[in-house]
């Protein structure tokens, strides 16, 4: 195996930028089970967790144009308030 010296310094950063998405996405996995514990723990946290969700989503529909239970087919998309303009 090479030492450090011999890595190009774009693969280095690469493999930095790797490893701190890896240490991301435990730390997110980490967060996931706590919040898993709690809602055994206690129910009223379902209710709470369910009510963000549910925010969330209302957010997100009014972003995408589309209502959570809109169907995102090729004419609700065309009907949205994003105008795509194909370039051939």
């Amino acid at each position: 195996m090479h030492g450090d010296n011999e890595m190009p310094d774009l693969a280095r950063d690469g493999l930095a930028h790797l490893q701190n998405a890896a240490h991301e996405m435990i730390a997110a996995a980490r967060s996931m089970l706590d919040a898993c514990e709690e809602l055994l723990e206690d129910p009223r946290a379902g209710e709470a967790l369910t009510s963000v969700i549910g925010s969330v989503a209302r957010v997100v529909g009014g972003i995408t144009g589309l209502a959570p239970s809109e169907e995102s087919d090729e004419d609700s998309r065309e009907e949205s308030r994003v105008q795509r303009i194909k370039i051939s």
